[in-house]
């Protein structure tokens, strides 16, 4: 083996190292909002307990309810306050509404290097969550699993977060390598987004099931294989289509994965067909609803 692929490989290895045991390098989230998604997990809190605790950031309050009355939430009745969230929505909802209000500023930083455009990473994120709980309420997995799998399909691609200064300077010394992402990063980093992602949502305490679904994102579909995943990767693949939040060209272009469309029981063509058409309107409508928000 020759002295440079060694060096190639050590760097690798000492890449990976740093990232899995350094949890420093993982942003945090604010303290008020860790205790506010600690105090949706609690079976016995009531609404009047989030509206007494929220009264502490009224910024983040009028973020939520401007995000929440936006077309990106499609309500047919106007939200003034915490407690009319909580009953249009549920506390799920409200844990969705919250993680997507808090983590807008991690999604919308440069990640260029992977092709996205300005605030892209935050467009075609909105994008898969979006587009994720349409089709999971399409295929009729309940209100909690369709904003379980909201959550997911937000930060899916949070791993990205980690690795883009390592494959922004890689790049820098190597030039464009050739191959999928995942490929890219393995060769660049020695360690993918999916599983620096799941790093992310370990240290962020969103879950075993979301953290499983963030690390199987990029999997492919496995015939009987977990659902929750498999409408991850079904609207990644269709936002990927739509091409929202990439530069011109540099979107990926695989389809959705037919064990997947099987899993969900829209395998005919005239039912995918249906479905990612109102997928993709749901998409669009998010994109521009994010557009109103600035």
């Amino acid at each position: 083996m020759r002295q440079s692929t060694l060096n190639d490989l050590a760097t690798q290895e000492r890449r990976r190292r740093e990232l899995l045991q350094k949890s420093d390098l993982v942003p945090t989230l604010p303290e008020f909002v860790v205790r506010l998604l600690a105090l949706l997990n609690k079976a016995e809190t009531e609404p009047q307990d989030l509206e007494f605790y929220m009264q502490n950031d009224q910024v983040l309050v009028a973020k939520m309810l401007a995000m929440v009355n936006s077309p990106f939430y499609g309500l047919n009745r106007t939200v003034r306050t915490i407690k009319d969230a909580v009953m249009v929505l549920g506390f799920r909802g409200v844990r969705s509404l919250v993680l997507a209000t808090s983590t807008t500023k991690y999604l919308q930083r440069d990640f260029s290097c992977y092709g996205h455009d300005q605030r892209g990473l935050w467009v075609h994120a909105v994008c898969v969550a979006s587009g994720a709980r349409a089709l999971a309420r399409a295929v009729r997995m309940g209100a909690d699993a369709s904003e379980q799998l909201f959550v997911a399909g937000l930060l899916h691609d949070i791993g990205k977060l980690l690795l883009t200064q390592y494959v922004t300077d890689a790049m820098r010394q190597r030039g464009v390598v050739a191959g999928s992402t995942i490929e890219v990063e393995r060769q660049l980093v020695g360690l993918d987004h999916t599983e620096a992602g799941a790093l992310v949502c370990a240290k962020w305490n969103l879950g075993t099931e979301v953290e499983e679904i963030v690390k199987a994102h990029h999997d492919g579909g496995v015939p009987g294989g977990d659902r929750g995943a498999a409408v991850v990767r079904v609207a990644d693949a269709v936002a990927h289509g739509s091409g929202f939040g990439y530069l011109p060209g540099r979107a990926p272009t695989e389809p959705a994965a037919a064990p997947d469309l099987q899993a969900l029981g829209i395998a005919d063509p005239g039912v995918w067909g249906a479905v990612q058409n109102e997928m993709s309107a749901t998409m669009a409508g998010a994109v521009s609803a994010l557009a109103r928000l600035g």
